[in-house]
């Protein structure tokens, strides 16, 4: 017997030893199995042992080895959401006296010569604790989108782009957001009527829940009676504008992740890039025509990456945005926003 012990360290190297208790019990047990056949035919009987001892030591073997550890499930798009809303939950609440939101601005538009050309802006949106909100833009650049194109725009002669610094007649910066009606919630943002919208402080954003289920039940009791728009595209506004848009803490902003997830025609989509090549898990909104909203959330910090619009657009390929906000910047700090010299109308109140 000892020879088939001798065998198994020559062919299984890396085996750790048996302890003299386990090969105690191996030799019970092989002694027992002896015993149990008949005195004929001793010849086959070795053989047989022999063979036994083989399959009982391999067998002690395998109990001792470790388990080959499974590779884990690849996480679902949903679970990768879920998790990404978890740690943009658990972050600290920001402080400040000003909330600042900025973001550039991006356009793929074919222009008349036939190529496509791409814009980029910077908008900036603000609100202060004292009731003032700022809003400027500025537009930056405008170049052809791509080798294709800047080799047409060159055959064309190269011709000046606009808008861009520089060559705009306009005002180099104007406000994109009516002031005064910077924190509605409703069908229409320019409609006067306050009972057809919502319009919160930015203290009533900051208190609102920040679970998804109460979340969606606070929300849907500030929807507006009578209007035109169903309760769950409302829903879907009001949830778009909390993550993007206004001040709310990081709770909230997660709790509408996963609140906005759960409404008709949304679906969770993952390794999805924005303009500037970052991945993420997007959430999909109910397309229109052709044209799909994608809210693309950082993977691990759960921050909103963009806001990118994806459709059927000659020369632009599968999946690439003709149009996109990109956040650059958004929470709280205490330095008053500068909007730039000689931009009227860039600060008022709500």
């Amino acid at each position: 017997m000892t020879r088939e012990f001798e065998f198994i360290d020559r062919v299984m190297p890396d085996v750790p030893p048996l302890t003299p208790e386990q090969l105690a019990a191996t030799r019970a047990r092989l002694a027992g199995a002896a015993r149990a056949k008949p005195p004929a035919a001793s010849g086959r009987r070795v053989m047989i042992l022999a063979a036994a001892a083989v399959a009982l030591v391999i067998g002690a073997i395998a109990l001792l080895l470790p388990q080959a550890a499974r590779p884990p499930a690849a996480a679902t798009p949903q679970q990768v959401l879920t998790e990404a809303a978890g740690r943009l939950a658990a972050r600290p609440a920001g402080t400040g006296r000003y909330w600042r939101l900025e973001t550039e601005e991006l356009l793929r538009t074919k222009g008349e010569d036939g190529y496509l050309v791409e814009e980029r802006g910077l908008d900036v949106l603000a609100f202060g604790q004292d009731n003032d909100v700022y809003s400027w833009y500025e537009a930056v650049s405008a170049v052809p989108y791509g080798a294709k194109n800047t080799e047409t725009w060159r055959r064309a002669g190269s011709p000046k782009l606009c808008p861009a610094r520089g060559c705009d007649k306009n005002p180099r910066s104007y406000p994109r957001h009516t002031l005064a009606e910077a924190l509605i919630f409703g069908t229409d943002a320019r409609a006067t009527n306050r009972k057809a919208n919502w319009a919160p402080t930015p203290a009533e954003l900051l208190a609102l829940p920040q679970e998804a289920g109460a979340l969606k039940a606070a929300l849907s009791k500030r929807y507006p009676a009578g209007s035109s728009v169903s309760r769950a595209d409302w829903m879907l506004r009001a949830g778009t504008r909390l993550v993007r848009d206004v001040p709310a803490t990081s709770g909230t902003r997660a709790a509408a992740y996963l609140m906005l997830a759960t409404l008709p025609g949304v679906s969770v989509i993952d390794q999805v890039r924005d303009p500037e090549g970052r991945l993420g898990v997007a959430l999909q909104l109910p397309a229109s025509g052709g044209d799909r909203t994608q809210l693309v959330i950082d993977r691990q910090s759960g921050d909103l990456l963009a806001v990118q619009h994806v459709g059927p657009v000659p020369g632009l390929g599968a999946g690439v945005p003709w149009m996109a906000s990109i956040i650059k910047q958004a929470g709280w700090s205490d330095t008053r926003p500068a909007p730039p010299p000689g931009c009227k109308g860039c600060v008022g109140t709500y």
